[in-house]
């Protein structure tokens, strides 16, 4: 039998008529089709203006603009939550489409912030968790100082603060990727690991040149994209996890290669790069190479296109989010670090 379209008029008269329950199930099924249907979008942040874009492949992009006054500020992600870190100050968890935001503030101000995770164990609370380090000194003799940072923890169920012994030289240049409650880095030296620091999967495939560029993203909500570029060429590869991110064994495929030369070097960028694959389209953000100026690139086979955000935008924050209508935790209106 073929699918009959109802008139609108004729929905809404049936919908007013069910009883509450029933309603609150349809609204959590429209939600979940809803957010089953979106594309990850990217967050930008600018001294003046906040960006929301939606990145449409047959028209460009749809910029959402908010203004508001921005002191040095970074951005990440994690389960559809924004994290801003204002310098020394503290943290906002942020929920766009709902409007929502709660404030951690730092009582030490010489925390830095990195990123967040959660107890994924199934409990009905995620027991949120924060990663950052400080800066600190240890003197050796009289006349001389060794710098050094200390890794630290801070759960936002008890409110107390963890102290770790990492197993970096020096702290990652680029933040962490949180993906179900965990945190993910790519590194060359996983050698002095501990019971939280600890190897997950090898790459499938290595940098050639040092300046080679590997960078890690979310892939399909469950799984990883590994984006490698080669600094001399320029060339792009794609690999994705064949399955989810279950802790099981990871087996890697390549997606694509994008043998363009229209992108800029990614290696070292001031502002960091952000990316996403959809559609087997490659969706990016970072700094103009000649100009440092903010851009939005999408690339698929041999078409790069270039938008540029803003006016002549050399100094900005961004990463790649997927939208929900989950509201800010209580707990995280009133932490204090």
């Amino acid at each position: 039998m073929a699918a009959v379209k109802l008139p609108w008029d004729l929905k809404e008269e049936i919908l007013s008529r069910l009883p509450p329950l029933s309603l609150v199930r349809f609204r959590t099924s429209f939600l979940n089709n809803h957010l089953a249907r979106s594309r990850p979008q990217i967050i930008f942040l600018t001294e003046s203006k906040i960006y929301s874009i939606a990145i449409d492949l047959h028209g460009g992009f749809d910029p959402t603009i908010e203004a508001m006054e921005l002191m040095h500020t970074t951005v990440t992600a994690c389960d559809g939550f924004l994290f801003r870190d204002f310098w020394k100050q503290g943290v906002t968890v942020w929920n766009p489409w709902l409007r929502q935001v709660g404030w951690i503030e730092y009582e030490d101000k010489n925390f830095h912030f990195c990123g967040v995770g959660y107890d994924n164990s199934g409990r009905s609370e995620k027991g949120y968790k924060i990663l950052g380090y400080f800066n600190c000194l240890r003197r050796v003799s009289d006349t001389y100082q060794v710098s050094y940072q200390r890794v630290a923890i801070y759960e936002c169920l008890s409110h107390t603060l963890k102290f770790l012994d990492a197993p970096f030289k020096q702290w990652p240049t680029m933040g962490p990727l949180s993906l179900n409650g965990n945190l993910y880095w790519v590194t060359s030296d996983p050698d002095n690991m501990s019971e939280i620091f600890r190897p997950f999967c090898l790459l499938p495939c290595q940098k050639k040149h040092s300046r080679d560029e590997l960078l890690l993203a979310v892939y399909k909500g469950d799984g990883f994209s590994l984006l490698k570029q080669c600094y001399v060429i320029g060339e792009i590869e794609i690999w994705v996890t064949k399955k989810k991110i279950l802790g099981e064994e990871v087996v890697w495929i390549k997606l694509m290669t994008l043998p363009t030369t229209n992108l800029p070097k990614l290696v070292n960028k001031f502002c960091g790069v952000s990316y996403f694959i959809v559609d087997k389209t490659l969706i990016l953000c970072c700094g103009d190479d000649q100009t440092g100026f903010a851009c939005i690139y999408t690339v698929k086979e041999d078409m790069c296109k270039k938008i540029q955000i803003g006016s002549g935008t050399i100094r900005f924050s961004h990463c790649v989010y997927l939208p929900n209508f989950i509201s800010v935790p209580l707990e995280f209106r009133t932490l204090r670090v």
